[in-house]
């Protein structure tokens, strides 16, 4: 791609009719901004660097109301430009950042750029770069670039690395950075700043996420994935890296104001996670940390969510498990989760188990051949990763807990069965049966250890569960996900086995 763009320096050079940004625009002063472009009353000196079109629109924006698209795009370096004028000095460093968002379905790598003539031609580098997700915004970013020295007739603009879609760009900004002593340094997963990663960095960032607020949780190194925001992926890969931190690259520290080209990111889930065959021992990332030694565990799991014609009992039922600090894992039935979204990043931030229950939940799936009991799985996996911003495997509850011999070879996880059927699925069946059900187990010892089948789409059950998180606290135990009930009580699982009780 820079041979392509040698090949046509002299074209672009032509096609920039571009306005200048300059202090005519943009007043300037030490350490103030030089460039604040959000396009609310005109192009802030933007437009096209070749024939591509950019149009200022109302119809997505970062911050106000009006943004950049940059379209009909026929190389990858097309996209909106502007050239810097007398305020940007050669040899001197800058800061600059600029939102990007486009929604080709597919993650797009994005440059923030810079094109220079040195004397001898037209040069082209990258101020920032990185993975922008469809339908998110990203920020690319660096708040220390120096501008090559000699380097003269400067144009900023942004493109992507090899990818022709549609995208819009917004608050685009730089400024001239004050001279600040230097800051205390700290970890990326270091979300309190307290100098470590621990169980209280895990609980921060849950609380924050849960509540969308707090003074514990800093951006900088609560922001994993780096792509600018704080969400349910952000807490999967701090579990993960706390959990597991043999498995992960050594990290740099980063300052409290980091960049994006500059600071190295811990591994996404994929390339961590493992390939895992039918009797390949299951990954556990589980933090069992928070469960006091000594404890009766058990793993209330919950079927056929979400709710399919728009009630809150999952909701419910999460929120009476949150109060008690316990956690419980939601088997998702793949075509039920379009429109619900929400309920799935609830669940993954309050440290419940987000788990795999089929795409259309079959009655004879113990019947389908491999590549039918394949698709089942992976096309809800593929939503789930989607949506939390991951790439994993889940645990498999079967439908009508009915196995076959072609499941067990196909599919590379384990299938969480039912050690205890609370039966809330039948017929005029009430909380006060489901209560009963436990207590009893409760009482006479055999519900320690076991995988408890319930529903979350029947309002008995949320009923019962309300009442059931604080009498099983009160009476010794703790409620955890399934892959937490194994950890805590040193057990494996295997791909392709089922289990109704981790003992």
């Amino acid at each position: 791609m820079y041979s392509f763009k040698k090949c046509f320096s002299t074209a672009m050079s032509v096609s920039i009719l571009l306005a200048t940004l300059s202090a005519n625009a943009f007043p300037v002063s030490a350490g103030q901004t030089l460039l604040d472009a959000g396009f609310e009353s005109g192009l802030d000196g933007f437009g096209a660097r070749a024939a591509e079109s950019v149009e200022r629109v109302n119809t997505k924006a970062y911050e106000g109301s009006y943004s950049l698209l940059v379209s009909n795009r026929g190389n990858a370096w097309n996209g909106a430009a502007a050239s810097l004028g007398s305020d940007w000095k050669a040899g001197e460093t800058y800061a600059f950042s600029c939102a990007v968002y486009q929604a080709s379905g597919e993650t797009v790598d994005m440059k923030l750029s810079l094109q220079y003539n040195d004397g001898s031609g037209d040069n082209w580098v990258q101020i920032a770069e990185g993975p922008v997700s469809s339908d998110k915004w990203t920020i690319l970013s660096n708040d220390k670039y120096m501008i090559p020295a000699g380097a003269a007739s400067c144009v900023l603009y942004v493109e992507t690395a090899e990818s022709l879609c549609d995208f819009y760009v917004d608050s685009i900004y730089s400024e001239i950075p004050s001279a600040e002593p230097p800051k205390p340094t700290f970890s990326r997963g270091d979300v309190n700043h307290d100098g470590g990663i621990d169980k209280k960095d895990v609980a921060d960032l849950t609380g924050w996420l849960l509540t969308k607020g707090g003074d514990s949780v800093n951006l900088d190194t609560s922001d994993m994935d780096k792509d600018g925001i704080l969400t349910a992926a952000d807490l999967s890969l701090l579990r993960q890296f706390f959990i597991y931190p043999e498995l992960t690259r050594t990290t740099t520290t980063t300052t409290v104001t980091t960049t994006t080209t500059t600071t190295t990111a811990p591994p996404v889930n994929n390339e961590v996670w493992p390939e895992l065959k039918p009797g390949d021992k299951w990954y556990n990332t589980a933090d069992v940390s928070w469960i006091p030694a000594g404890k009766k565990t058990v793993a209330l799991s919950f079927d056929d969510g979400p709710c399919p014609n728009g009630e809150n009992y999952g909701i419910r039922i999460q929120q009476a498990l949150n109060k008690q600090g316990f956690h419980a894992t939601f088997f998702y039935w793949g075509e039920r989760i379009p429109g619900h979204e929400s309920e799935i990043l609830s669940a993954e931030a309050g440290g419940h188990e987000v788990a795999n229950h089929t795409w259309n939940h079959p009655d004879n799936y113990n019947h389908y051949d491999a590549a039918g009991v394949l698709s089942q799985y992976t096309r809800v996996k593929d939503k789930l990763n989607d949506i939390l911003g991951v790439k994993r495997d889940y645990l498999l509850r079967l439908p009508y807990l009915n196995n076959s011999t072609t499941i067990s070879s196909t599919l590379p996880v384990p299938f969480p069965n039912c050690g205890i059927n609370t039966a809330d699925y039948e017929p005029g069946h009430t909380a006060q049966q489901t209560i009963s059900t436990i207590q009893q187990a409760a009482q006479n010892g055999s519900l320690n250890g076991k995988v408890v089948l319930m529903h979350e789409v029947y309002e008995e059950t949320a009923k019962a569960v309300e009442s059931l998180a604080p009498w099983l606290a009160q009476n010794g135990y703790v409620v955890c996900t399934v892959s937490e009930m194994f950890k805590y009580n040193g057990k494996d699982m295997y791909a392709g086995r089922t289990y109704d009780s981790c003992f």
